[in-house]
């Protein structure tokens, strides 16, 4: 034993994470989808999945370190329908606190997921797993320089300019309110700068990508 034997057997004695099964990318899919329908209003949340003519489908990201991981979620009427790593899941579940109750393809399954700020844990089978959620609204403050043209990651109507055109936001601070997907979501300032316009005024549809803000970063 010595000061330098966890850098000879460094890789035997902390490996890497293994990567995700598609059964730990539905469970915590569906955690975060059961999340959010708790977050809001009871009467939208129990028709979070209804869509005219047509099923909803959303699709969630998680992050491992450097690797992404996407899962689509697609609502039927008795269920979810769930595409993860190459395979397709059939689902239904409910959350209460931290506690999952999924149906899974016919087998039951019980799981507990931790939400800590991005980071979501799951424990499900005897093991534990870690990911990162991927916030579709968040921004990250590496290449935010100058001028920046913050855009809408889906689809949604703006509820309110919290901002003025003009005036100097430190970062983290709100611009505007988009609601999605029955949502309301803040856009917030990515680094510390100047509000120069808003492109969109309250109550106006935006399309995926659609220009929000002309924000010039310090």
């Amino acid at each position: 034993m010595d000061t330098g034997l966890i850098a000879r057997h460094h890789d035997s004695l902390l490996p890497a994470p293994a990567a995700p099964s598609a059964t730990q990318l539905a469970l915590l899919a569906l955690a975060e989808v059961l999340a959010s329908q708790a977050t809001g209003d009871a009467a939208f949340a129990a028709l979070a999945g209804w869509r005219l003519n047509g099923s909803h489908t959303r699709s969630i990201r998680f992050e491992q370190g450097d690797t992404r991981h996407s899962v689509t979620l697609q609502h039927d009427t008795d269920g979810y329908r769930i595409a993860a790593a190459g395979s397709t899941l059939h689902a239904q579940a409910s959350l209460h606190g931290h506690a999952l109750r999924v149906t899974l393809d016919g087998k039951q399954l019980a799981a507990t997921v931790v939400r800590h700020g991005r980071q979501r844990v799951l424990f499900a089978d005897g093991e534990r797993m870690v990911l990162d959620y991927v916030d579709p609204y968040a921004f990250t403050e590496g290449g935010v320089h100058g001028e920046t043209h913050l855009k809408a990651p889906m689809p949604g109507r703006v509820v309110a300019l919290v901002a003025e055109a003009g005036t100097r936001i430190a970062k983290g601070e709100p611009l505007l309110i988009l609601e999605a997907m029955k949502m309301e979501h803040t856009i917030t300032a990515p680094a510390d700068g100047v509000v120069k316009a808003f492109y969109f005024a309250a109550g106006e549809q935006v399309g995926d990508g659609d220009e929000l803000v002309d924000f010039e970063a310090d």
